[in-house]
Parts: C-alpha cells; structure tokens; sequence
C-alpha cells in the first residue's frame, strides 16, 4: 500500500478513536479516571501527529492553512507556554501531575490535535462529510457515557463520587456535566444537518438527534450541576433569541415559535426564582442546589473567597501570571480563615477566566477569549443555515457559562478544540458560490510549507526515518515512564496497605524520576511511612530505612517547590507523628510562613510546639487561629486544650463557659493523662460512660486509666462490670484483671 494511503489511513484511525477517551478508566492507575484518559488522548493525538507529518510531505492538500482561528489557536498555545516558562514554578506548569494531567503538555497536545484535524477532516473529501462522521462518533460513545450514567441513576452501577450526583466514566459530576452539555451541543445541531439532507438516512436521524438531545439534558440535569445546568438553560435561550432576531421574513412562522418559547423559559425562570423556598422545591436534589445558592453563605460558595484571591494575585504578576498548575501559591498566601469548613488545598480558582488570569496573565486571557470570538465570527459568517448557526452559537455559550463556575478538564477540552477545528472548517460563500463550494473547502486560506510535494525518496528514506524516531522518543517522555512511575507506585501503595510495606518498591518509582510522578509519590510514601516507623510489628532496620528514605524525599520536594507550603506542612507533621519533634518544627515554621493564616497548619505546629516544650508559643499560635474564626469549633477546642496544658485550665473553662463539648471529651480526658492527672481524667470518663453504658471502649478506657492512676481495685471493679455486662469478652477480661493485680 502507498505511503501516502498509509499515513492517511492512520491518521485518520487515531483521530476517530479520540472520542473513545471519556470512556477510558484504568483503575490499575493512580487517579484511574484522570491519567487514563490523558495518557490514552495524548498517545492518539503523537501518532496521528507523526502520519500527518508524513502525510502532509507528500499531498499538499493536507498542509494546514492559515486562518485567523488557527493563528489565533497557536497564539494562545505558545502565550502559555512563555507564562509557563517565566511562572513561579515552570517544570509543575509544563508537567502538572496525576489529579490534573494539564499543564502545557496538554495545551500542545490540543494544538496538535487541532492541527492535524483542520488539516485532515476538512480536506479529506472536500466537503463536510467526515466532519459530520466524526461528529457523530462523538455522539456516539456520548450515547454510552449516558448510559453508564442512567445506569448509576438506576442504581444498577455505583456513583463514584458523592451519592446522587451522576458522574459515569469521568468520575466527576461536574466533569459529567459538561460533556453533556457538549453532547447536547452538537446533537441538537446535527439534527438541523439531518433537516437539510446532508447525511445518509437523515429522516431517521431527524427523530434520533432530538432523542440524544433530550437524553443528553436529562443526564446533564442529573449531575446537579448548576453552573452547568445554568449554562444549558442560556445557550438554548441564546439560540432562542438569535433565530428570533435574525430569522427572515420566510421563517416567521419559525421565529414566532422561538420567541414564545424563549418567552415561556424566562416565566418559568422567574416563577422558580420567586418560589424558589418551597418545601418542595427545596427538598428536590436538583432544585434544591438552586434554590440555596447565596453568595454570604461561606458554606454553599467557597468561589466568594476564592475569586477575590484569584483576582488579587493575578493584579501582583498582571502581564504573564504566575505559570499554570501555580494557584495553590496564590490561595495559600492568601488563605482566608473563615475558609475553615472549605477543602484546604485549592488549585483552581474554579473558573476558567480567572484561571487563565492567574496562570498567563492579561496577555494569556486574551488570547484564550480570542479562541471564543473568533469561533463565533467563523460561524456567523460561514454558510450554515441561521438554525445551525445559533445551534452552534448557544453551545459556545453554555460552554462559556460553565466555565464561569468550573475548571475546565480534557473531556471539554478536546470537544472545544474539535468544534474550534470544525468552525475552521465551515466555508464562507457556499450558497452564493455553489460551484464554487468544493474548492473553497480546500483552497480557503494561504497553505503553509509550500505547494509542492516533496520527492518521495526524500519522505521515505529521510522525513519517515525522523518522524519515527522523534515519535518513540516522545511516547515514551510522555507516556512510557510516567505509566511506568505511576503503574510502580501503586504496587508500593498495595503491599504498604496490605501489610508488606516495601522500601525498594518505594524506591523504585522513585528512581523513574519524572515530575509528574514525584511529588504524589512522596506524599503516599509518607502516608505509608508514617504507619511503618510507629509499627512495633515491624523490624527495626525497615522502619529505620522508610524514615531515612522518607526524610530524604522530603528534602528533595522542599528543593523543587521552596515556596509552596505544602510540603513543609505536609512533611512537619510526617516528622512529628513519627517523634522527630525538632525537624517537624522547622517544617512546620516554613509552612506556616508561607500560609500563615491557614488553621489547620497552625494546629500541626502547636502541636509541634508542644512536644518539644514550648507551650507558650502553641498557646498564643492556638489563640491567633481561634480570634480568626472563633466559630471554628476545631480552633476553639485546639485553644482550649492548650491552656489546660499551660496551667491555665481555670481561665479556659471561664473563656468557654465550661463548655462539655470541650472539657468532657475523651480528647480532654487523655490530656489529662499526659499530665498525669489521673482523677479529672477518671471523672471525664466517668460520665462518659454513664452517658454511653453500652460503648465497651469507654468502659476499657475508663480502667486502663484507673490502673495508670494507681486506683487498682477501681480498675478490676470496672473490669468486672464489664465481664458482667458482656460475658463473651470473660477471656479477655480475665486476662486484664490478671495484669492489673499482679502490678506491683
């Protein structure tokens, strides 16, 4: 087979085995609904790259042209790429890591991915055919996520996060969400491509695509997602009004039915908007979501201190931002504590804008709306009919709401790019020119590389012998050796949690040593390490060997990411739970210079502080995280205890009105015992135990505590109880009673 017919046809194979991605989920991986499909996008996208290069060598109708849209698309990839290389930390923003699978090696991926389709799905046959093929692959396994969805909605297949929100294959409910709406999107307009007998069997198709769509805004309502829902809801309105305004006087009738149906949404709108605190409404899972947003409640929106945060760091680097993957820097130098009852660990500002914002500055916003506006100019301006135009219009638009709530990930990524590539593709004059349409579609903007075919030889013997190597090279920088890291360290984690931790698995995903790996290694190998090194069941050289390594692990992140807290904070409390007190201090102090209004930081210090002794520092940390948001019940019991260990036990009780939730605990009856007041502790559980007579635990706590006390024949009397109480337990009891008397 000729050359040629083979790069075509490999091209072509891997770019129509893209819309497979949503499905793929390796649950053999680490974060098996992220890396799966990132890897499997990327590896795709690097071959269809590579025949397309040799493709385009030979046939000069498969070079990319130049337009405005791909200008503009190469633009924005190489504006990331300088914010990334001048960013706070540009190895994180290149490579980003297992929870994400961003950074610019996705950008550059989705520039290629667009590339190589503008040049191939539209030159292919000269009309829009293998567009609308690929566009119905989409659909195609859209219809199976769905599924998988109605499924979970069913109860048939399990939610995975959360417990009613659908999220299929993509494991997110908002990630779900918007490939719905995607789905929708284009559903809707290949039904009007239907209407105008552009594809085969289009009067079946004309009945399935509004099926598909109806489905697609179903499973969309189900994710509870309401910015996403927001979106749907906006687009379709947007759509609405465009055909209404814009419709001739031949679709009157047409544009009628737009406008009382636009009508009829923004009555029903308003009339859930004014009822919206109806028991019944506010008791549904969906409208629930809706009828509780409040900007005030710190509970339902986290983005009302996010946003600020995200908008003030952009103001301090406003050109070129701080690099992608780098928002964690920002939220932790600003952490606000009334955040307290948020996630601790934000890396998105969730919403795209300010992401980009954040990430590349003002130039890379810009550059990124430009992919928006340009979009929208090559659809008004092509040939489609104003339905198919407002169709593609109104996606565009919910696409753009949702990412005013959300971040966006590769499921709408790559939609987005292969509608960018689709309107790229749309012809401008085919309804004025019809003779003319075939060649438009492929002489339509200036060919880069020339018009002449290189020599066959040349291509065979020098460029394919290139494109292969280069392609082997980058399968395995990208894909080999971070699977491999990855693959690696989930054997690591699985022998750590069944019982059979290992230092040369550690050390072996380690030894890959690729960014995107390294730091979540790190941070299970400390999970697992911590467990290790407090074990008395395991020998001491391993425990000594996980401490060692661990420690020098710990130094090598602190090397990579000096200014991000973190790893300090994260690290210091590996070092104090495994009695390494004067380290963890030192980490501990790092981090919370780096985040000094975070809470929960100051928490692993004071109690740093407190091992080794130094009380008054713990005290007054403690009493600055509870000023900061006294209604944070961790804040007040963490202050609390710390003047009971400072000898001010009177002043706390007054400051808290003897609150029970603080000093009648089990946490407070165990600070007592390390100061060995044995009697306040025996109390606390005493009443403990009243109130609970059934919890065994308590019981067991209560005499152990007794016999650490002295009070020996207390100890067996409640032993006693307790073999009265539940004489299946006589053995052990026995055996307890036994030690006690025979203490001295």
């Amino acid at each position: 087979m000729p050359i040629k017919k083979i790069s075509l046809y490999v091209t072509l194979a891997a770019l129509f085995l893209i819309p497979i991605f949503p499905l793929i989920v390796v649950n053999s991986f680490f974060f098996p609904f992220i890396t799966g499909k990132a890897f499997y996008f990327r590896l795709l996208v690097e071959v269809a790259f590579a025949a397309w290069v040799v493709l385009m060598c030979l046939d000069v109708r498969y070079r990319p042209r130049l337009s405005s849209l791909t200008i503009a698309v190469t633009i924005f990839t190489v504006v990331a790429l300088l914010a990334d290389l001048l960013g706070i930390n540009p190895i994180r923003s290149l490579w980003s890591n297992f929870e994400r699978m961003e950074g610019w090696i996705t950008i550059i991926h989705l520039w290629a991915f667009y590339i190589v389709s503008t040049s191939v799905l539209s030159t292919h046959d000269g009309s829009r055919k293998m567009w609308h093929r690929y566009l119905n692959t989409i659909l195609f396994f859209g219809v199976i996520v769905a599924g998988y969805g109605l499924f979970q909605l069913f109860g048939w297949a399990a939610i995975h996060q959360g417990s009613t929100r659908l999220d299929a294959s993509l494991g997110n409910s908002a990630y779900m969400a918007i490939y719905m709406l995607m789905n929708a999107g284009i559903a809707a307009y290949m039904f009007f491509v239907a209407r105008r007998r552009e594809i085969v069997n289009a009067k079946m198709l004309r009945v399935i695509y509004p099926v598909l769509f109806v489905l697609f805004s179903f499973i969309l309502f189900e994710t509870e997602t309401r910015g996403t829902i927001l979106g749907l809801l906006g687009g379709i309105m947007l759509a609405l009004f465009i055909y209404a305004i814009f419709g001739t006087k031949a679709q009157q009738k047409s544009r009628a039915w737009s406008a009382g149906i636009l009508g009829f949404i923004i009555l029903i709108g308003l009339v859930f908007w004014i009822e919206r605190h109806q028991p019944f409404i506010e008791r549904s899972p969906i409208f629930g979501r809706f009828s509780n947003i409040s900007w005030t409640d710190a509970s339902n929106q986290a983005r009302q201190y996010i946003w600020p945060m995200a908008l003030n760091g952009a103001m301090k680097r406003p050109i070129l931002g701080w690099g992608q993957e780098n928002f964690n820097y920002i939220f932790n130098a600003d952490y606000n504590p009334a955040m307290w009852s948020q996630e601790q660990w934000f890396d998105r500002a969730h919403d795209v804008f300010l992401d980009w914002l954040v990430a590349s500055g003002i130039i890379g916003l810009i550059a990124y709306v430009a992919l928006y506006v340009l979009f929208l100019r090559f659809v008004w301006k092509s040939s489609l009919t104003l339905a198919e135009k407002s169709v593609l219009i109104g996606l565009l638009a919910g696409y753009f709401v949702h990412n005013i709530f959300v971040f966006d990930n590769l499921a709408s990524y790559v939609i987005f790019f292969t509608m960018l590539a689709f309107a790229h593709s749309l012809p401008k004059d085919e309804q004025k020119h019809p003779a003319q349409a075939h060649s438009r579609s492929l002489s339509s903007g200036r060919t880069l590389f020339g018009d002449k075919a290189m020599n066959l030889d040349a291509v065979e013997y020098i460029v394919m012998p290139i494109v292969i190597v280069l392609l082997v090279g980058v399968v395995y920088v990208y894909e080999v050796r971070p699977i491999e890291a990855n693959t690696r360290m989930i054997t690591a984690i699985q022998y750590c949690s069944g019982g059979q931790p290992s230092v040369s698995l550690w050390q072996s995903a380690l030894d890959v040593n690729v960014y995107v790996a390294n730091q979540e290694i790190r941070e299970q190998l400390m999970n697992c390490a911590g467990s290790v090194v407090n074990s008395q069941q395991i020998p001491g050289p391993t425990r000594q060997a996980f401490l060692t390594l661990t420690n020098d692990e710990i130094n090598k992140q602190v090397a990579a990411t000096p200014k991000d807290a973190r790893i300090y904070i994260l690290g210091g409390s590996f070092m104090d739970s495994v009695g390494e007190f004067t380290q963890a201090v030192q980490l501990l102090e790092k981090g919370h210079e780096l985040t000094p209004a975070k809470q929960t930081a100051d928490f692993e210090l004071a109690n740093a502080y407190l091992n080794t002794n130094q009380t008054d520092k713990a005290v007054a940390l403690l009493k600055a995280a509870y000023e900061e948001a006294p209604d944070f019940f961790q804040a007040k019991n963490a202050y609390a205890i710390s003047l009971v260990i400072a000898g001010q036990e009177a002043e706390a009780k007054s400051m808290f009105n003897n609150d029970p939730a603080i000093f009648q605990t089990a946490q407070m009856a165990n600070v007592y015992v390390t100061m060995k007041q044995y009697s306040k502790a025996v109390a606390i559980y005493k009443q403990l135990v009243a109130a609970t007579p059934t919890d065994v635990n308590l019981q067991g706590q209560l005499a152990q505590v007794q016999f650490m006390g002295g009070m020996k024949s207390d100890a067996i009397a409640t032993l006693q109880k307790i073999e009265k109480d539940h004489p299946e337990l006589k053995t052990q009891v026995d055996s307890a009673i036994k030690q006690v008397e025979s203490a001295p």
